[in-house]
């Protein structure tokens, strides 16, 4: 592709380091007959050998700037399609895609909101390797007890067996982000059973409001009205009253979510 100059608004940070990039694609593993979208493609160091691989590669690219070097660069493989489009706007029901797996160096200012796509999205989607900030990393890959253990690790957890794979460097970008970064796999659970998401996104959500805090002083009286109503909960659920939300684990959430929507408490 001709210079470009990357775009500070959008977050842009080019991935340019033969080693990561053969590494992600290695974990892909790309083949004829998938169906690969790939969030952001940039310059398309990622988009040709996913293209090369035989696999249809559809990547949707926010910037026009870039989508039309991208169509040059990309002319040759009738496998791919490139769309311009911010990819949260993205409904892959539109496009007829029964499964597929996901791919990107993701602008590290809208991972939350990515991760929250593909949990709608968990039940048509094969895998996710995803390239963010290290931090956002190790939560998204964290375990009860962990300090990174919070509402975005078991969100995502509910749905999703995460890896982490390796870190990279700054260097391995231009121009070099001022975080560290790692590359995840998400590769989804079997069902999720989960009786009402909103109400346990509030439960967890208000569990975490003051991490130094003792859950049972996180819930009440937003949650539960009264300590001693908690303290009788906690005690019939076989929960510690000194317990953390850090230290509970999703089905403990889950556990306790049911419990005050049995009993009519949210």
């Amino acid at each position: 592709m001709p210079p470009y100059h990357p775009k500070k608004r959008l977050g842009q940070h080019f991935l340019n380091a033969p080693a990561v990039i053969n590494a992600v694609i290695e974990r892909v593993n790309p083949a004829p007959g998938q169906n690969i979208i790939e969030i952001g493609p940039g310059q398309g160091v990622l988009t040709i050998p996913l293209a090369e691989s035989g696999a249809s590669v559809l990547a949707v690219e926010f910037d026009e700037d870039l989508m039309r070097g991208l169509k040059k660069i990309t002319a040759t493989y009738h496998n791919v399609k490139i769309l311009c489009l911010d990819f949260l706007e993205f409904d892959p029901d539109n496009d007829t895609f029964a499964s597929f797996k996901l791919v990107g160096n993701i602008p590290y200012n809208i991972t939350s909101p990515v991760i929250d796509w593909c949990i709608r999205h968990y039940e048509v989607l094969d895998s996710a390797v995803l390239m963010v900030q290290k931090e956002i990393a190790e939560r998204l890959a964290a375990s009860p007890g962990n300090k990174n253990w919070s509402p975005l690790s078991i969100f995502t957890r509910l749905y999703f067996t995460v890896k982490k794979l390796f870190d990279v460097p700054p260097e391995s970008f231009y121009p070099p982000p001022e975080v560290h970064s790692a590359v995840v796999e998400l590769v989804p659970r079997i069902k999720v059973n989960v009786p009402d998401f909103k109400l346990f996104e509030r439960v967890v959500r208000q569990s975490f409001l003051h991490r130094r805090k003792l859950l049972i002083n996180n819930l009440v009286p937003d949650i539960i009205t009264e300590s001693k109503k908690a303290e009788s909960i906690f005690s019939e659920l076989g929960f510690k009253d000194n317990l953390r939300a850090e230290e509970l684990s999703i089905e403990q959430f889950l556990k306790l979510t049911n419990y005050l929507i049995s009993h009519n408490i949210i």
